[in-house]
């Protein structure tokens, strides 16, 4: 068993425990709804949910990452939103509901990846051996690579049980 322990309870909405420990996580938006949700107390309650193409739970948008993701957007329409790509990160800190805790959070900024050129592959494939396999995970959406850089550090990186 890997993971966070709230994955191990059926929470219908993502949280912070969703990211597995990884600092952020480039992702896509597919889709947008308004949901009925039910809170903490029961009660149900209009919800502004957004749906990203990597995950197959939505994320239920405050006013924060909703303004996040229009300054990405470069607009506050909602349908311009679809197919825009954010960077999900956890926020350690934040008061809610009377408690300190991680919040799910959207970056305010587009995400920039630099293309994986060979030293960079082969620095990353050299981390996997030394034991880095978590910097090497974190690392990873910063780059556009091809598939078969994808596959050969998928693959080092499972043989290390990642």
């Amino acid at each position: 068993m890997k993971g966070h322990w709230k994955k191990q309870f059926n929470y219908e909405y993502l949280g912070s425990y969703s990211l597995d420990g990884k600092r952020e996580v480039v992702v896509t938006i597919t889709k947008l709804s308004n949901e009925k949700v039910t809170g903490q107390q029961g009660r149900k309650e209009d919800c502004f949910v957004v749906y990203f193409d990597e995950f197959d739970k939505g994320m239920i948008l405050n006013r924060t990452n909703a303004r996040a993701i229009e300054k990405v957007a470069g607009s506050g329409l909602v349908e311009d939103w679809k197919g825009t790509q954010v960077t999900l990160y956890v926020e350690k800190g934040v008061k809610a509901f009377g408690d300190v805790v991680d919040a799910l959070r959207i970056r305010d900024k587009k995400p920039t990846r630099q293309t994986m050129t060979k030293a960079i592959e082969t620095s990353m494939l050299d981390a996997i051996k030394q034991g880095k396999s978590n910097q090497v995970e974190q690392a990873l959406v910063k780059y556009n690579m091809t598939d078969k850089q994808r596959e050969k550090i998928e693959l080092n990186l499972e043989s290390k049980g990642l």
